[in-house]
């Protein structure tokens, strides 16, 4: 090329160097493009579960808690609150990639994601660990009556595999 550059370029004798370097441009873009499409879920990393889907389980798991519980004879309606010792646990499995470059070594850790037959992505989960509960409050209409509050109390030690001195059985206002 000469020594003005850029002007040099645009001359009818540059024509072939012009179309390698918009060749070369094309090239680069469509590399780019490609990486991203291919590294798309590698460079995805498992979110922790949102704290509202936990506590809407935990929910759950007291709303069905007091609705098998008012079915027990003389309960009458019951509510049920549950606290725990430990949250539930997932152990996900990752790739660990090690680069090294001088003084300096950069670890990245990837999850392993698992696609469903709908293209939906999720990760490989290795372990679980359920949450364990700590003690359980239950109120009822009929708590009053000593044959209905022991019965609850072993049905809540029953279900949750707590013991009866964890479990309050108490009346309803």
């Amino acid at each position: 090329m000469e020594k003005n550059g850029w002007k040099g370029l645009f001359r009818p004798e540059n024509k072939k160097m012009r179309s390698n370097i918009l060749l070369a441009l094309l090239l680069g873009i469509l590399l780019l493009a490609a990486g991203r499409s291919f590294s798309g879920s590698e460079g995805k990393t498992a979110s922790p579960p949102q704290p509202a889907a936990k506590e809407t389980a935990d929910r759950e798991t007291e709303r069905r808690m007091a609705e098998i519980l008012s079915k027990v004879e003389g309960a009458g309606q019951v509510d049920v609150m549950l606290t725990y010792r430990q949250t539930e646990e997932k152990n996900i499995a990752h790739n660990e990639t090690r680069e090294e470059s001088g003084e300096t070594m950069r670890t990245e850790h990837t999850a392993i994601l698992l696609e469903d037959g709908d293209g939906a992505t999720e990760p490989l989960i290795l372990t679980e660990i359920s949450p364990v509960v700590e003690g359980v409050v239950i109120t009822a209409q009929g708590a009053d009556s000593p044959a209905v509050a022991a019965s609850l109390n072993q049905a809540a030690q029953a279900l949750l595999d707590v013991p009866a001195h964890k479990v309050a059985v108490l009346k309803m206002k």
